[in-house]
């Protein structure tokens, strides 16, 4: 998941460019940056689910899909976490968020709401065009979930030269236990228990996590 000015497309292009296989990139409908190696998921309405086309991916191959601003992140979740479930050759990687710094210096209302939601999920978060005006910005936010103890890694991206096999390391960095072997799960872990997901009797979400950029093209 990105904020909007992050280029995350092109910036995993470029990192993985000399990849072999080449990882295909699914993105949401409508999403601006396409390149080759790369298709579309789908997502009628409320009561339609979300149609993510894995059934003719290899073995072998890695996948980034990115996840859209547009639709409640729980709902893509719970529809990805059934897409495992019905391929189970699929195994998850990480959840990155990539945040653009420049974003930072003027947020929308409900940010951090937001910000706190994602990151629940977010095993790597990196920082995008990183300058001397956006720094302290970044910091505030390493220092927030340095204090509440978060696991997630937080990187800084340069122009090139970046530690692409950590970042991408499968290695669970997240507080949600959502993509772990449900084997391992305690009740607590149950993805009706995860705090994002658990449901009221009346069918809405007990803790929202705002559509703070819906109709952005990220």
């Amino acid at each position: 998941m990105e904020t909007p000015g992050a280029n995350a497309a092109n910036i995993l292009f470029e990192a993985t460019k000399e990849d072999n296989p080449k990882p295909l990139f699914l993105f949401p409908e409508k999403y601006e940056s396409v390149e080759q190696n790369s298709s579309f998921w789908k997502f009628s309405s409320k009561d339609s689910p979300i149609v993510f086309p894995l059934d003719t991916v290899e073995e072998s191959a890695e996948i980034f899909v990115f996840l859209s601003p547009n639709i409640d992140l729980a709902d893509q979740l719970e529809a990805f976490l059934a897409t495992l479930k019905s391929k189970e050759s699929l195994q998850v990687g990480r959840f990155i968020l990539f945040i653009s710094s420049p974003h930072l210096l003027k947020t929308p209302d409900n940010f951090f709401l937001w910000l706190d939601g994602v990151t629940h999920f977010t095993d790597a978060m990196l920082f995008t065009e990183r300058s001397n005006d956006n720094a302290a910005a970044i910091k505030t936010i390493q220092d927030r979930y340095s204090s509440m103890h978060y696991p997630m890694e937080t990187y800084i991206l340069a122009k090139k030269n970046n530690p692409w096999s950590r970042i991408l390391d499968s290695t669970p960095r997240r507080i949600s236990h959502l993509f772990d072997d449900s084997e391992l799960w305690e009740p607590e872990d149950l993805p009706e228990n995860d705090r994002y997901l658990a449901l009221h009797p009346t069918g809405e979400r007990k803790r929202l996590i705002p559509l703070l950029y819906k109709d952005s093209a990220c």
